[in-house]
């Protein structure tokens, strides 16, 4: 019996230090690897192009959630503060891709997430303008393919 109780407890202790390997966490092991990742989630939900209303903003704002409100203070104190303000300025691009002309009523919202993004923007920037001057100046190219949607919109 006394092996049987061994054996058991070995497998217990393997299964338990296999466990957080099979974690779909976001959270990725180190700096580069995260940025990385949330840097491509905001690029697939830029090119899936859905309007305001699409349902299918569901997916990419779960995983958004996850980045900035549990792994971005994982990795924070690796980021250098260039890197921190492309982070959020990257992520006001995103708010303003996903909520249109709402971003600001979302923005004064009590989710975590826009109270995370508030405090960030405020703690990085002289002001909220300048946030969004530099997120604005990431999203050129966007509208610059903007106007070539809209030219075949109106031809």
């Amino acid at each position: 019996m006394p092996q049987s109780k061994n054996l058991l407890l070995a497998f217990s202790c393997l299964l338990s230090l296999s466990l957080p390997s099979c974690s779909t966490s976001p959270c990725q092991p180190d700096k580069e690897r995260f940025l990385h990742a949330y840097y491509e989630l905001l690029d697939e939900a830029k090119q899936a192009d859905l309007p305001v209303s699409d349902p299918a903003w569901g997916k990419y704002d779960e995983r958004f959630r996850a980045y900035v409100e549990e792994c971005y203070e994982v990795h924070e104190p690796a980021m250098s503060r260039r890197e921190r303000r492309k982070f959020w300025s990257r992520s006001l691009s995103y708010y303003y891709q996903r909520y249109g002309d709402g971003v600001a009523k979302e923005l004064k919202g009590s989710s975590r997430t826009s109270k995370r993004m508030k405090e960030a923007v405020e703690a990085l920037w002289d002001s909220p303008e300048a946030a969004f001057d530099d997120a604005l100046r990431g999203a050129r190219n966007d509208w610059r393919e903007l106007k070539s949607k809209m030219k075949e919109v109106f031809e």
